[in-house]
């Protein structure tokens, strides 16, 4: 299923090798695993129902503060006068 997934369940693998291809990230995962694991930092294996949760959550997110941006709340009844649409 590494067709399907585009690679993407290699991400980290992908970017500490660029120019590996993507056919042998999954025989490099197991190195990185361990590499992380001597100096204690973090690898992050997420499910393939984990991984579009979290990111649909976070396009959600996204989402939210791109249209806050977009809608400012006025600063105060001045602010909105002089702004005035329409």
């Amino acid at each position: 299923m590494d067709w399907f997934h585009g690679g993407l369940q290699f991400q980290l693998e992908h970017h500490l090798f660029p120019r590996l291809p993507r056919c042998q990230l999954r025989k490099v995962s197991p190195v990185v695993q361990d590499l992380c694991k001597k100096h204690n930092l973090p690898y992050r294996s997420y499910s393939f129902l984990e991984a579009n949760v979290w990111t649909i959550k976070t396009l959600r997110a996204v989402a939210v503060q791109a249209r806050d941006l977009a809608n400012p709340v006025p600063k105060n009844l001045v602010w909105e006068a002089v702004h005035t649409h329409g």
